[in-house]
């Protein structure tokens, strides 16, 4: 069975400097929020060139606490795509934001053409969420906040050290936030987060917010929080395994593109936009029926993933709309996401193309 992602293949690579890193954790008596999360929040801030950078423990948290750090909460309203990860809708809603859908694009992502249409729908932000390794429309979302005075809240989770224009996503927006998982960028096991900041205050809130309301123990209650001040072992793990990053992101690559030259004329793959320079994150085939497809590549030995499954205004809980959505609709009935590990054999790139060709 050929799988999205190997792990026992990734641990060989990475194990020296985990075991390491976790002897130096006992060894130092911290176990939060120490010595290897300065580490890891020094060198976020070289590479995104913002002033603040502050590790939590997960994606979904780093967009709770950006919204919050905004003062919003309780029936606000922000815009959404109607199409993303799972997470990118519970984490506004679970703060008890409302949500306000907008369409996606044929690359997957939030249609900014749609945008001026929610212009009066009372939203005081914008949630951008770039897919699959991709960039959104960066301008567009900045021109459409900035004319209406909305907040610019830059999910860069899939689409980290992507490029827009040859910028890298996490310099865009009023405030960043970033994931670490199994099948991220840089990966870790189970999740991680990030926020990313230019403001002082923000920053002083932002470490309020993710360590349950208060600076320390012994400090005052500023407000509740999360329970999210960030764990010593994961930021060893993404020390290890931003050693590797460049090496896997060239190879996820060379996959992709010996993809892209077979599927040529035989299976439809999601197009990247022009402003984009892909991350290598996620690669992307249309297919008829993707459970179907799913199914069928299974059944030949090789695992894919259904990304995504929802069309977010159509779910029993969230407000009910008019309006339909036939690209997300497309999306949730076509993309299937097929392995671009950068452990693959030769044989086994070999077999996911002809598989590809044959089953789906």
């Amino acid at each position: 069975m050929i799988i999205p992602n190997n792990f026992s293949r990734r641990w060989a690579d990475t194990q020296v400097d985990l075991m390491l890193g976790l002897q130096q954790i006992h060894e130092k008596e911290k176990v939060v929020n120490g010595f290897f999360t300065n580490i890891v929040e020094e060198r976020l801030k070289e590479v995104s060139n913002r002033k603040y950078a502050l590790l939590c423990r997960s994606g979904s948290h780093a967009i709770g606490i950006a919204l919050i750090t905004y003062g919003l909460g309780y029936g606000d309203k922000v815009i959404v795509p109607s199409y993303s990860c799972p997470a990118t809708l519970s984490s506004i809603t679970i703060i008890g934001c409302e949500p306000v859908f907008c369409e996606i694009n044929k690359y997957g992502m939030l249609d900014t053409e749609y945008l001026d249409s929610l212009s009066t729908s009372g939203a005081k932000a914008v949630l951008a969420t770039g897919l699959y390794g991709d960039v959104h429309d960066h301008d567009g979302v900045k021109k459409f906040c900035d004319q209406y005075d909305m907040v610019y809240i830059n999910d860069a989770a899939q689409s980290q050290f992507a490029l827009y224009k040859g910028v890298d996503s996490l310099k865009l927006g009023d405030i960043v936030c970033m994931s670490f998982a199994d099948n991220k960028p840089i990966p870790v096991l189970g999740t991680f987060g990030a926020v990313l900041t230019d403001n002082e205050e923000h920053y002083h809130r932002i470490k309020q917010l993710r360590k349950n309301g208060k600076i320390s123990r012994l400090t005052p209650y500023v407000s509740t929080g999360f329970s999210s001040h960030p764990d010593e072992d994961k930021a060893v793990q993404i020390l290890a395994s931003w050693k590797h990053f460049d090496t896997w992101q060239d190879k996820k690559k060379e996959i992709s593109s010996i993809y892209d030259a077979e599927f040529k004329g035989k299976i439809k793959i999601r197009p990247i936009p022009k402003y984009s320079t892909w991350n290598a994150h996620k690669y992307v085939i249309m297919v008829t029926n993707k459970f179907i497809s799913y199914k069928n590549l299974l059944k030949a030995g090789l695992e894919t993933e259904q990304h995504y499954v929802d069309n977010f205004a159509t779910l029993p809980w969230t407000p009910d709309t008019l309006k339909t959505y036939p690209m997300t609709d497309k999306f949730v009935q076509q993309s299937l996401t097929i392995s671009n590990d950068p452990y693959m054999t030769d044989c086994e790139i070999d077999t996911v193309i002809s598989t590809v060709i044959k089953y789906s």
